[in-house]
C-alpha cells in the first residue's frame, strides 16, 4: 500500500517467486490473473510500493490496433494502489509522455533514483530559479502539483507519490512495444541496475505469457468455431479408428447411428459400414462410396476416406520431411472419415426435373398432334378452365389467340366473345360444355353452341368435351400440393357452318313436305273416321268385317303419319328458331298423372306408379310442350319394354337448387353403352331396338332434349343393356306464392 515501506526479498525468496511465476506461465490461461501475479512478484522482488502493467490494444490475432506514440495504452493490471486510484487509472489513456516516453516510444527501460531531482532538473532546463525548483518539489510531495506539471513527467493528477521509478517495456518477437511494466516507490534510490535486469526478465516472461494466453484464446475460439461448424453440417460425419471405435461424430451421424441400432439388422449393417472403409483403403487411398441408406424419410449416400498421417510426423527424433501424397508407403492409416451425405433434396429436385421434362415432352407431342387436327382443340384444367395448350385451329374458331394459363372467363371477357345456344339465348358459364367438364366431371358430346365474335360475326360449332383427371394426364406434379381431384378437359370444336346450311336446306324441304302432307292426311283421316262413325250409327250399307278392319287400319296409319309430320314440323321449327313456348306455372304432378292415365289405356302389359314427396310441385314450363315430352318418354318406356312390367315415375324437389326432378324407370331392353352418347341426336336409334323390330323415327328423344333445355331444364339418362333405363328431367321450380295462386 502507498506509504508503507516495502522490503526486498532475499535471494532464496526471489528464486521462490520466480518459480511461482514460471509455474503460472505454464498453467495460468487467464491474462488478468497472470499479469496481476507478475506485478505482485515484481513488487516483492524489488521492494516497490506499487506495480502496474499497461498494454496496447490488439485484435484477436494479436496485432496492435494503435501506434505506440500517444496516450493510447490502457491499464491491464495494478497492485499497491487504492481502489479509487485503480478506477481512475482504468479510465484514463496512458502512453509516451514524460518518464514513460522512452519506454513506449523507443522500447528502452527507464530508472529514476529520485523523481524530485528529475523535476528540479526539468525546472532548471526551463530556466527556472532554485526557488521555483524547491516550490515544485514541495507541491509535488504534498500532492498539489497542477495537472500540467504532473503530466510533464508522466505522472497524472491523483497518482500516488513516487520518488523512485523503474519502468521496462514489453517487447514482442519483432521488438515492437506491446506494453510496459512500471514500478514506483515513495522513497528515493530504491531501484538498482539489478532490479532493472530482473524486471526486464519478468517483462520478457510476461510477453511470452501474454502471447501464450492470446494463442490459447485464439485456439479455444477456433475450436469452438470448428465445433459449431462440425455440428451444423447437415451430413452425418464420423471419425472412426481403425479398430472400429468412433472417435467423434456430429449430431446427424449420432442420430443415424441410434436409428440404425433400433432397426432389425441395423447394428450389423452399421458395423459393416464402419469396417468397410478399411477394406477398401488397401487398394486406394482416395474416397469411395460404400453404400446407400434410407433412414427417417431421408436418403443418404455413404462415403469413406482414409484418415492417414505421414510416417515422418509420427517418428520422434527424426527431421520431418514433407510427405509425398502420391506415395502410399509414406502414409500410415489410423482411421477413416465416414460421411453420410443427405441426397434427399437433390434426388427430389432431380425427380421433379425429370417429371417436368417428361411432362413438357408429352405436351410438346400433344401440341404437334393437335396442330395437325383440322378442328379446334384445346386442353384446360381447374374449375376456372385455365388453358394448358391449344392448336392453331382454336385461334381461328375463337377469332383471337388464347394465352396459356388464362382462364376461359377472362379470355372471353377481354376479347368480347359471347356464346349462345342454338335457340339464340346467351349461355351462362355453367351451361358451357367446357365448364361442365372441368367443374362437374361431365363428358359432353355433340353439344351445339354459337360463338359470336367482337365484330358481330357468328360461328356455329359442335362441341365435345371429355373430362379427365389432371394428374392422370401428367399436367400436375405428384411432388407438389396439387389437389388430386383437380379436373382437366380436352375440348374440341367443329365448325358446322356448312352442315348447318345443308341442314337448313333439308329442314326447309322437310318442312315443306310435312306441310304439304298434312292436307291429304287430314282428308284421308277425316273420310276414314266418317265411314267408321257413320257405319257404327247404321247409316249407309253395313260393312263387312274385313272392310271395317281396313278402315281402322287406314285410320291408325294416318294417325301415325300425322304424328310424324307434327314431329317433323317441330324439328324444322327448332332448327329454324321458330319454336314458340308459352311458359307458365304448371303442377307437374297433376300433368304427369293425366298423361299416365291416358297411356295406361293403351297397354295391358305395363303397370304405372307415380310417387311424389308432396301433393303439388309447381314448375315453369309450357304445359302443351311438357305434355309432349312426357308422352314421348312414357311411350318409349312402353315401346322398349316389349315384355311388359313395371314403369315407375318419381317426382322430387331440391329446395337448395330450386329444381324439380322427374325420373322414369323401366325394365326394358336398355341402350348399349357404345351408343348412349349419340342417343339424343336426330334420327338416332339404338341398334338393339332395330334388331328386335321395334319401330320409331329417332326424333322423340331429340325433341325431348330440345324442349326441356329450351324451358330451362336438363335431361339425361342411365341405362344398362337388358336391364332397363332411367330417364331424368330437371325443371325450374316455382317458389313464388303468386305463381301458385295463378296456377290454381
Amino acid at each position: 500500500m502507498p506509504g508503507e515501506v516495502s522490503k526486498k526479498l532475499s535471494t532464496a525468496e526471489r528464486f521462490a517467486a520466480l518459480s511461482r511465476v514460471g509455474v503460472a506461465l505454464t498453467s495460468e490461461r487467464d491474462e488478468t490473473r497472470l499479469l496481476h501475479l507478475i506485478a505482485e512478484t515484481a513488487c516483492d522482488m524489488t521492494g516497490a510500493s506499487f506495480a502496474a502493467f499497461t498494454l496496447r490494444p490488439t485484435d484477436d490475432l494479436g496485432q496492435p490496433l494503435v501506434p505506440s506514440e500517444g496516450n493510447l495504452f490502457y491499464l491491464a493490471a495494478v497492485v499497491g494502489v487504492t481502489p479509487e486510484q485503480e478506477e481512475l487509472f482504468r479510465r484514463m489513456p496512458l502512453g509516451g509522455e514524460g518518464l514513460l516516453a522512452p519506454i513506449f516510444r523507443h522500447g528502452v527501460p527507464v530508472i529514476v533514483a529520485d523523481v524530485l531531482t528529475y523535476m528540479n532538473e526539468q525546472a532548471t532546463d526551463s530556466v527556472e530559479n532554485t526557488t521555483n525548483g524547491h516550490h515544485t518539489t514541495f507541491t509535488y510531495m504534498h500532492g498539489q502539483t497542477p495537472n500540467d506539471g504532473t503530466r510533464a513527467i508522466g505522472v497524472p493528477r491523483g497518482h500516488p507519490i513516487v520518488r523512485s521509478f523503474l519502468g521496462v517495456p514489453l517487447l514482442d518477437h519483432i521488438q515492437s512495444v506491446r506494453g510496459g511494466l512500471l514500478l514506483g516507490h515513495t522513497e528515493p534510490g530504491r531501484f538498482t541496475k539489478e532490479d532493472e535486469t530482473l524486471l526486464l526478465g519478468l517483462a520478457a516472461q510476461a510477453t511470452v505469457a501474454l502471447e501464450n494466453a492470446r494463442l490459447y484464446r485464439t485456439l479455444q475460439m477456433r475450436a469452438q468455431e470448428l465445433d459449431a461448424i462440425f455440428e451444423s453440417i447437415t451430413d452425418g460425419v464420423a471419425l472412426v479408428h481403425k479398430d472400429g471405435t468412433i472417435l467423434r461424430e456430429n449430431g446427424t451421424a449420432r442420430r443415424l447411428r441410434e436409428y440404425l441400432h433400433q432397426q432389425p439388422g441395423g447394428t450389423q449393417f452399421f458395423t459393416a459400414l464402419l469396417h468397410k472403409p478399411f477394406e477398401q483403403s488397401a487398394q486406394s487411398t482416395g474416397a469411395s462410396m460404400i453404400g446407400e441408406l434410407q433412414a427417417e424419410q431421408h436418403e443418404y449416400v455413404v462415403n469413406a476416406s482414409p484418415l492417414s498421417f505421414p510416417i515422418e510426423m509420427r517418428s520422434p527424433g527424426r527431421q520431418a520431411v514433407a510427405p509425398n501424397r502420391d506415395s502410399h508407403e509414406q502414409q500410415t492409416m489410423v482411421g477413416a472419415v465416414v460421411v453420410w451425405h443427405d441426397v434427399t433434396e437433390a434426388r427430389r429436385l432431380l425427380l421433379e426435373r425429370r417429371i417436368h421434362a417428361e411432362t413438357e415432352a408429352r405436351l410438346a407431342l400433344l401440341q404437334v398432334i393437335l396442330d395437325e387436327l383440322p378442328g379446334s382443340a384445346y386442353l384446360v384444367r381447374g374449375n376456372d378452365a385455365r388453358l394448358v395448350l391449344a392448336n392453331r385451329a382454336a385461334t381461328s374458331v375463337w377469332g383471337a389467340a388464347w394465352p396459356e394459363g388464362m382462364s376461359m372467363r377472362e379470355f372471353l371477357r377481354q376479347h368480347e366473345i359471347r356464346i349462345f345456344g342454338i335457340d339464340g339465348r346467351p349461355q351462362t358459364f355453367e351451361q358451357l360444355a367446357t365448364y361442365r367438364a372441368v367443374q362437374r366431371g361431365e363428358t359432353v358430346r355433340h353439344h351445339q353452341e354459337v360463338i359470336r365474335h367482337a365484330d358481330g360475326t357468328t360461328l356455329p360449332v359442335l362441341v365435345n368435351a371429355v373430362a379427365l383427371k389432371a394428374r392422370d394426364i401428367g399436367i400436375s406434379s405428384p411432388l407438389t400440393a396439387t389437389n388430386d381431384k383437380e379436373l382437366a378437359a380436352i375440348v374440341m370444336h367443329q365448325d358446322v357452318t356448312a352442315l348447318k346450311e345443308a341442314e337448313q336446306l333439308k329442314d326447309e324441304f322437310i318442312g315443306i313436305a310435312a306441310h304439304e302432307l298434312r292436307n291429304p292426311l287430314a282428308i284421308l283421316k277425316g273420310f276414314a273416321q266418317t265411314l267408321i262413325v257413320q257405319t257404327a250409327r247404321g247409316r249407309g250399307p253395313e260393312l263387312a268385317d274385313w272392310q271395317m278392319e281396313s278402315l281402322q287400319g287406314i285410320d291408325q296409319a294416318t294417325s301415325r303419319l300425322v304424328e310424324l309430320t307434327d314431329d317433323l314440323l317441330d324439328v324444322t321449327r327448332v332448327q329454324g328458331g321458330r319454336l314458340t313456348l308459352h311458359i307458365e306455372p304448371v303442377d307437374i304432378i297433376a300433368l304427369t298423372q293425366r298423361v299416365v292415365a291416358r297411356l295406361q289405356m293403351t297397354t295391358e302389359q305395363h303397370t304405372f306408379t307415380v310417387k311424389a314427396d308432396t301433393p303439388h310441385l309447381v314448375v315453369f314450363v309450357d304445359p302443351r310442350r311438357m305434355e309432349q315430352v312426357l308422352n314421348n318418354l312414357i311411350n318409349n318406356a312402353i315401346k322398349y319394354s316389349p315384355e311388359g312390367g313395371q314403369i315407375n315415375l318419381t317426382l322430387t324437389q331440391d329446395t337448395e337448387k330450386d329444381i324439380v326432378l322427374l325420373s322414369i324407370h323401366d325394365n326394358g331392353i336398355g341402350i348399349p353403352e357404345n351408343q348412349q352418347a349419340r342417343i339424343f341426336g336426330r334420327f338416332m336409334r339404338a341398334e338393339n331396338a332395330q334388331l328386335r323390330g321395334i319401330g320409331g323415327t329417332g326424333l322423340g328423344l331429340y325433341l325431348c332434349r330440345e324442349l326441356v333445355e329450351r324451358q330451362g331444364g336438363r335431361i339425361w339418362f342411365e341405362s344398362v343393356e337388358e336391364q332397363g333405363s332411367t330417364f331424368f328431367v330437371s325443371l325450374p321450380r316455382a317458389t313464388n306464392s303468386s305463381d301458385l295462386l295463378q296456377e290454381e
